[in-house]
Parts: C-alpha cells; structure tokens; sequence
C-alpha cells in the first residue's frame, strides 16, 4: 500500500511537471524569437538586434565591473540591473510586434500630450543628476520621459504627413508639440537629445515632402539659434572650447575626450584581450555608458569597433529596407523615422567616443547601461517587426491573388 501510494505522488508529480513543459517551450521560443519569425518578422532584423543585445551585455560587463565592485561590492550588479530590463524589453518588443502598427495613428496625439506633461513633470519634480534634471523618480527605480519622446516625435510625425486630406494643417499643428517636447528636454538641460529630435522631425519633413528652399531657410536660422544658446549656457560651451583643444586643458574639459583618445589608441588592431582595459579603471569617466565603445575599442582593438559598426550598419540597412517594402505611407513614414532615430544615436555616440563630436550625454542603444534606453529602442525595433510582418502578409496576399487570377 505504501509503496502505491508513493507511486501515486511520484506519478502525479511527473504530470504536473510535463503539464509545465509547453508553458516553458512557449516562454523559449518567444524569448529566442522563433514565435515572430513564424509570424513573418524579417528575420535579419531579429538577428541583428540579438546580436546587438548579446555583444552589449557582455561589453557592459567588462565595462561596468570595477564601477560595480566599487558602489556595490558586486562586479555583476549594474549588468544584472540591465540584463532584467533587456528581459521585460524582449517581451516589450514581442508583444509590440503583435500589436498593428497602425492602430498608432489613432493614439499619436494623445501619445504626444502626455510625454509632453511627463517632460512638464520632470522640469518641476524630477531628479537631478550631474546638473541635469532628466528622471522621474518610480519606486526604487528612475526612468527617463525624454526617452519617450523618440517615438512620440516619430508617430506624431508619420501621422500627420501620412494625411491626404489637410496634411500641412496637421503638419503645424503636431509639429508644434514636437517643439514643446524639444524644448522642454533643451531646458533640463539635455542639449543632444534635443539635437537627435531636431533631426528626427526635420528629416521626417524631408522625407515628408517639405519644400527644400524651407530648409535652406530654416536650417541657417536653426544652427543661429542652437549657437546663441550654447554661448549662454557656460557648461555646454565649456564641451564645445574642450572639444576643439582638448589638450589645452587636459585635467577638466579636456579630460574625458583625451581619456577616450587614450583608450582607443592603446587597443591597437586586435585589442588588449577582453576585460583587461586598462582605462576603465577609473580614469575613463562613464566608461559603462557614454564611452562604452572606448572601452570595447581598448579591449577588442579595431576590429571590436568595426564589429560594432557593421551591427548598427545591419540594422540601418534592415530598418530602411523595411520602410521601402511597406507599401502605404504612415508605415513608410513610421518605420524610417523609428530607424533613422535608433541609428543616428549611435552615431552621435560613436562620434563622441572618437572625438568626431563635443562630449554628449547620449549612450550607444543596447550597449551602454540604460534601463529606460533599452526598452524603448525594443519597442521601436518591435513596431518594426510589425511594419515588416504586415507588408509580408500583403505581399503574399497580392501574390495569391495574381496567382489566382491566372488561374482562371
């Protein structure tokens, strides 16, 4: 009887853990992204941007491990920290890519408002760090709105110039937001995202079909203004005067650009070996964020870097490839502004480990540590992963139907 009994327990035990295993098969495939390619997701897209995660953690490792040991006695806690946001970012981005992009339509305008209050609410309430107020305290986490805006200024853009009817009309009136929510992140003071949105909403109008003489008209008076405030804002000049002579002033606005030089240089073809920069250790400052690619440039040499440039030239190639697939305009629209604004941040932030741009505050997407960067750039590649399914489903729609018709 006993041994009934146990066989029983031992039986329904087995059971109820086979009973899991579908969950868990499902969990896997969704995570490893083989439920989006069968849905028709490009599947280069989702290549790329694994690659992009996987290679980021591991430079955020090396990168932050001292930076770790040191606040928190814990060399793995800031990757941690980013590898539970690249987690909820995933399922962020599958569950985007099932959502119809052009349902989005429906909810830029109201999208945009409310960035525009969260960027309101950070002016007022937010917390301030190196001299910036660009948080929003949530619980025992803080978030970044003006991250918010990078898909705010897109779907606010494709919706209006994707209009047929009243389409300039719309134009001023969303491209009025935009200027608020600019002007907000200009005043806390975020000068390079407010720079990235500039150059979002002006190539979205390009693209848009705005009159080129516009431009040549606005963007003189554009660069007038940005300077003019650059000059009465002392600690953005001090980047541009450290910028342009570094060496002048090695030890305070030199130093961070001529520690990144130092980085660089010193990883020669093939780099030091991973993990062994020699700069990271206190000398290069935010060496997990800002200047993670001088870290992966000293560590991996020239060829880490061009690896890093051919995963983010992949990405572009995918991104814009997606937009001339889609064969209606708020998708066209969408999914360039979405790409263009991923991948001009990374150049931004490339330009400035290299010395190429003055020193920003704007981190490489999916490698630098960032919780509110990373699930928001997997949102965007997730609306993407959309755009790209529905064009399949058209496509194919078309072909069977041209199919058919030849049939008969």
């Amino acid at each position: 009887m006993a041994y009934t009994a146990k066989n029983k327990r031992l039986k329904k035990a087995f059971k109820k853990r086979v009973g899991t295993m579908p969950l868990v098969i499902k969990l896997l495939q969704y995570f490893s992204g083989g439920f989006l390619l069968k849905q028709g997701t490009d599947s280069q897209l989702l290549w790329v941007t694994y690659s992009i995660i996987v290679f980021g953690l591991l430079a955020l490792f090396s990168a932050s491990a001292n930076y770790s040991l040191g606040i928190s006695g814990n060399a793995f806690s800031q990757v941690l920290k980013q590898l539970v946001f690249v987690v909820i970012g995933i399922g962020m981005m599958g569950w985007m890519a099932q959502f119809p992009y052009q349902r989005l339509k429906s909810i830029a305008w109201t999208f945009g408002l409310i960035v525009s209050g969260l960027l309101f609410l950070t002016l007022a309430q937010g917390v301030t760090t190196n001299g910036s107020e660009r948080w929003l305290p949530l619980g025992p986490f803080q978030f970044q709105p003006s991250e918010l805006a990078k898909p705010a200024v897109v779907m606010l853009m494709a919706t209006a110039l994707s209009q047929l009817k009243n389409k300039w009309g719309l134009v001023g009136k969303f491209s009025l937001v935009v200027l608020v929510m600019i002007g907000l992140i200009f005043k806390q003071p975020n000068l390079s995202i407010s720079l990235l949105l500039g150059s979002t909403w002006l190539s979205m109008l390009f693209i848009g079909g705005l009159a080129l003489p516009c431009f040549t008209i606005g963007l003189p008076l554009g660069f007038i203004f940005v300077w003019i405030q650059i000059q009465n804002t002392p600690y953005q000049l001090k980047r541009v005067v450290g910028w342009l002579d570094p060496w002048k002033d090695p030890q305070d606005v030199g130093y961070n650009i001529i520690q990144s030089y130092y980085a660089i240089a010193s990883g020669g073809f093939f780099g030091r070996g991973f993990g062994n920069s020699i700069q990271k250790l206190y000398f290069l400052p935010f060496e997990h964020t800002d200047f993670i690619l001088a870290v992966v440039a000293e560590e991996m040499g020239f060829v880490g870097a061009c690896l890093v440039l051919g995963l983010y030239a992949w990405l572009a190639v995918r991104g814009f490839y997606i937009a001339m697939q889609c064969q209606n305009a708020f998708g066209q629209l969408l999914a360039f502004g979405l790409t263009w604004v991923i991948i001009i941040q990374a150049v931004i932030n490339i330009c400035v480990a290299t010395g190429l741009f003055p020193v920003t505050g704007v981190t490489l997407p999916l490698v630098s540590y960032g919780g509110t960067s990373v699930l928001v750039t997997l949102g965007m590649i997730g609306i993407l992963m959309n755009i790209s399914q529905q064009t399949a489903k058209e496509q194919q729609a078309l072909l069977t139907a041209q199919e058919n018709a030849k049939g008969i």
